[in-house]
This record gives C-alpha cells, sequence and structure tokens, in this order.
C-alpha cells in the first residue's frame, strides 16, 4: 500500500494537532489495529505527537493550569488554551537537541524545562506579535512573567499537598522561600505566583488554607500578606456573589435549576466552613459583615424553602372529614382522587432539598429548623400513609389503582426526606396491602 503524500501528511499532522489527548489516545489505538503502510505512517505521527505533548507537559507543567478555566467557575488569571501549543513551539524552535532530557526526571531535567519556559518568555517580549497577535502589551507582559516564575513554582509544586493539609516546619519554610523567590523576580511577582497556585486549586475553599499560612504571620510586612489579602477578598466576594445566586434559584422550576441550587448551596457551605476554620475576620470588619450577610440570606432562603415544604405536603395529602359517633368527626385520608402532577412534582422537589441540605445546614445556623421540620414532615406522611393502608386493607378505598398512587407516592416523599426506614416500611406494608380482606373473604363459608 502506497505511503501518505505530502497533502495527506499535512492534513493529517493538522487534525492530529487539534485531537484532545483522550482522541489522540483512541487514534493510536486504532491505528495500531490497521495494516498498511499508511497506517503505519499515521501510527508514527501519533506516536511523535503524544512524546511532543509528554515533554511539553513536563516544561509546561507548573503553569498549565493557567490555560484552562477553573472547574468552580471563579474569577482568576487564565489565557488562551491554543497560546501554550504556540509558546511550545517558539521555546523548541531554536533547541530540539534539549528535548530528549525532558523524558527524563532528574535535576538537569528540570533545568532544561526552566530554560526552555525562560526561552518562551524572551520569545513573547521580542516578537508577540508572532506568538500572541492581536493582545495588548500588559497581558503580553503578564504571560512572560509567569514563565519567568516557572521555576519558582516547579520547585513548589511538591509541597501543594502539604499547604493544603497539614503543613511542618519544613513545608512552612519553602512557602515563605516560594514568596520570596517570587519577589525578587520582579515587581507583582509574589501576586502572580499567588495566581499560579490558585489555579492548580480545584476548588477556592482550598486556597484559604495556602493564604491562611501567609497571614498566620505575626509581623504586618511579612512577604505575601497584601498580596494574600487581596486573594481572599475575591473568595469572599465570590461567595457574596453565589449566595445571591442561590437565593435567586428555585427548586421547583426544573430539575436543572435544583440541581444547581444543590450545588450552589454545597460551595457556599464548604467556603463557609473554609474561612470559619482558616480564617480570624475578626467581628466588624468588612470581609466578616460579608460572610454573615452572605450565611444570613442563605440561612432565611432555606427557612422559605422548609416553609414551602410543608405547605407542599398538604397539597399531597388530602382528607376528609369521617364521622365517629353522634356529631364527632375525624379527619382520615382521601384516596379517590388522583395525585395532582404538578403538586406532586413541587413536593419532591422541595423535601428532596430539605433532605439533601440535612449535611450543611448547621454551616448557615438553620439545622434545628430543618430537622424539625423534617420530623414533623416525616410524621405528618407516615400517619397518613399508614391510615390509608389502614382504609385500603378495610375495603374503604373506591379505587385501589389510585389509592396505591397515593400512598406509593407518600412513600417516595419520605424516601427523599431522608427517611429511608419509613419509606421502607410503607413499601413493604404497600406491597401486601388489600390481601387480608381478599383472604378473610375467601375464607368465608357461603350463605346457607
Amino acid at each position: 500500500m502506497a505511503d501518505l503524500s505530502g497533502v495527506q501528511r499535512a492534513a493529517l499532522a493538522h487534525l492530529i494537532e487539534r485531537c484532545p489527548d483522550r482522541i489522540l489516545s483512541q487514534l493510536l489505538g486504532l491505528a495500531g489495529a490497521m495494516a498498511g503502510d499508511r497506517a503505519g505512517a499515521m501510527r508514527e505521527m501519533v506516536e511523535v505527537e503524544l512524546l511532543d505533548r509528554r515533554r511539553r507537559d513536563v516544561a509546561f507543567g507548573p503553569l498549565a493550569p493557567l490555560f484552562h478555566p477553573r472547574e468552580d467557575g471563579l474569577g482568576g488569571l487564565d489565557f488562551p488554551a491554543d497560546l501554550l501549543v504556540r509558546l511550545w513551539r517558539a521555546a523548541t524552535r531554536g533547541e530540539p537537541e534539549l528535548l530528549p532530557q525532558l523524558d527524563r526526571d532528574d535535576d538537569l531535567s528540570r533545568m532544561v524545562a526552566d530554560r526552555l519556559c525562560h526561552s518562551a518568555a524572551v520569545v513573547l517580549r521580542d516578537a508577540p506579535d508572532v506568538v500572541w497577535p492581536d493582545v495588548g502589551p500588559e497581558r503580553v507582559e503578564t504571560m512572560a512573567a509567569c514563565l519567568d516564575l516557572a521555576p519558582v513554582m516547579r520547585r513548589a509544586l511538591p509541597y501543594l499537598p502539604a499547604w493544603i493539609g497539614r503543613p511542618g516546619v519544613a513545608e512552612l519554610a519553602e512557602l515563605k522561600l516560594a514568596l520570596r523567590q517570587a519577589s525578587a523576580v520582579g515587581p507583582g511577582g509574589v501576586e502572580r505566583l499567588l495566581e499560579i497556585v490558585f489555579a492548580h486549586m480545584p476548588d477556592a475553599r482550598l486556597m484559604l488554607r495556602v493564604l491562611s499560612l501567609i497571614g498566620a504571620s505575626g509581623r504586618e510586612a511579612a512577604t505575601g500578606r497584601e498580596e494574600a489579602d487581596r486573594l481572599i477578598d475575591r473568595v469572599v466576594s465570590a461567595l457574596a456573589q453565589r449566595a445571591a445566586e442561590v437565593v435567586a434559584l428555585n427548586p421547583v422550576a426544573d430539575e436543572n435549576e435544583h440541581r444547581r441550587l444543590a450545588a450552589g448551596l454545597n460551595w457556599c457551605a464548604e467556603t463557609l466552613a473554609e474561612i470559619d476554620v482558616a480564617l480570624s475576620l475578626g467581628t466588624d470588619s468588612v470581609r466578616a459583615k460579608a460572610v454573615r450577610q452572605a450565611r444570613l440570606k442563605i440561612a432565611l432562603r432555606l427557612s422559605e424553602h422548609f416553609a414551602a415544604a410543608e405547605k407542599a405536603v398538604d397539597a399531597v395529602l388530602p382528607v376528609e372529614r369521617t364521622a365517629l359517633a353522634g356529631r364527632m368527626t375525624r379527619p382520615t385520608p382521601r384516596l379517590d382522587q388522583a395525585p395532582d402532577l404538578q403538586a406532586a412534582a413541587k413536593a419532591r422537589a422541595l423535601l428532596a432539598l430539605t433532605g439533601q441540605v440535612r449535611d450543611i445546614t448547621a454551616v448557615f445556623g438553620c439545622e434545628a429548623e430543618r430537622r424539625q421540620t423534617a420530623e414533623a414532615l416525616t410524621g405528618r406522611l407516615a400517619t397518613w400513609a399508614d391510615e390509608a393502608i389502614e382504609r385500603l386493607n378495610d375495603g374503604r378505598a373506591t379505587d385501589e389503582v389510585v389509592a396505591r398512587k397515593r400512598i406509593g407516592l407518600t412513600a417516595e416523599l419520605l424516601g427523599l426526606l431522608g427517611a429511608r426506614d419509613a419509606s421502607r416500611t410503607v413499601r413493604r406494608r404497600l406491597a401486601i396491602a388489600g390481601s387480608n380482606a381478599g383472604a378473610a373473604s375467601r375464607a368465608s363459608p357461603p350463605a346457607a
């Protein structure tokens, strides 16, 4: 079979270059399963691209997160993803003989990686139009300054797990050293280093742990104190904004909005818990007021959801007055009406939310209210289901199918609320409900 032509190779190279890593690995497996010269050529091109990417990840690894958006949606220092590829080409064009050294893991390999980052910074400053056209000089200089900090960040990377965990004396010393080295690189070096560290944190709350270590020093002029304060303010502002978004969401609107609300509440709870543990906000500081306001805003909104849950349950537990003796009556479950779909959907959403926030309401200061609401709703649902099953067993349900749907909805709501034992009990009783009456009828002797 003929080999690939020049045009075909160029087109294939263009395609391979734009493939994500996952797709590229699949393409390599596909090429390996094929026979022929063209398949071999494609396999070779993919292998070369994969090797090049591994080397690029080694060299630019300390800065790699800057070329991807943050997972938690917070703002941060970032750059276009395709810029990384252009910087790599510019850095390696003049010294391709250094690349094989990146395949090893030793001091020389790290020196080569730092040299390539320096080369990329030089090219970016000398010929920005070639590497990053149509961009202002401030943006270009920011990227170049981050490349200057790559050696500092490369040394700091192994200590990130300790900084967000339980750092010892050696780890704290490395943090101080990294801040001093970043300060020596140039103006704004500490702020950019913290931005790079922030980019490596999948969640902003983890960065608060690092920032608290910087602010733990008693010296006001400690290196990085001012820059850490600015980053803390950004996280607190993000908390206030996320709290406002959470308050505006309606769990009854649709499933997607319900998921966004649950995710937002979890993020706010985790961030507030981290702030409570890691930071000393004082009492009357601007940060303390912002945190209190965000906490109170969410707590009040959750209280509204709990009250709405009680009303929603009322709508799906219909009752009717049943005579006892004389003029005495009592409310009993009404089983002759099918559940209203809209009312049932609203009850599901609100009770699911009440159950989902069980582990986080303590952070907002409304756990007692949530627990009281959950216990009250559990008792009402279980009692209504118990009486409804008794009526079903006694043959007092005019439409057994409708009655079973009503009781099944009650069991579902109990499960969403978190009362799993009560839910299982209702489901088991419902499964055999009505059989007692039928068995008694079959066992009765015929009338004489």
